[in-house]
């Protein structure tokens, strides 16, 4: 790991990074802060804000950077890569304030149950891969446009990040097992919604 994963958690690191700015804040600068240290680090602090419960369609330019991000670790990249227009795209100060006020005490929480814990017995390249694949399926179901359900994905994410970080292999199989289970869950729900949405479409023609 990282020289400064050693000496810093990732809320830790991410705070720094975001309150020591003066100006403004683009993702282009997250990734020359955090690319070189691990796709881990990137996909929490994208994931932080979505951890807030938000209406259908706020997350998903995070969310689709997320999908990307955590689709090119699934094929086996080392590098984040973006589209220029969108790494141009500035982080807001009421985002950054969020994530501060309420997204990393969140984390700081996880980090203190999950990292540094006695279970850590390394990962194989393959699981990290499948670990990644479980995050494509999270960051979609944060991009359909479900209301405030984000946030169980996101938790998710958040914490598969961390358990990699911390090359949990337990713990990593038990996050995967919950993301299956919060798809099922968050399918099974849009599926009954859906359903009495046409039901309510019939009974009205």
């Amino acid at each position: 790991m990282n020289s400064m994963l050693k000496h810093k958690t990732p809320s830790q690191a991410i705070r720094n990074t975001i309150s020591n700015r003066e100006s403004r804040l683009t993702i282009d600068d997250l990734i020359k802060a955090f690319a070189s240290q691990s796709f881990s680090l990137m996909l929490i602090v994208m994931a932080l804000p979505l951890t807030i419960p938000l209406p259908p369609g706020i997350g998903f330019i995070p969310a689709a950077l997320l999908c990307i991000w955590s689709f090119q670790r699934t094929i086996g990249g080392t590098h984040l890569w973006v589209p220029k227009a969108v790494g141009r795209q500035e982080v807001s100060q009421e985002i950054i304030k969020k994530i501060e006020s309420k997204a990393l005490p969140l984390c700081e929480k996880l980090e203190k149950r999950f990292l540094n814990n006695k279970l850590s017995g390394g990962l194989s390249e393959m699981e990290i891969r499948l670990a990644s694949l479980a995050v494509v399926f999270m960051s979609a179901l944060i991009m359909i446009p479900t209301p405030f359900l984000n946030s169980i994905p996101a938790v998710l994410i958040i914490l598969i990040e961390l358990t990699i970080l911390n090359r949990n292999r337990k713990l990593l199989w038990i996050n995967m097992s919950l993301s299956l289970l919060a798809l099922g869950f968050i399918g099974s729900t849009l599926y009954v919604s859906s359903e009495a949405l046409l039901q309510e479409i019939d009974d009205y023609y």
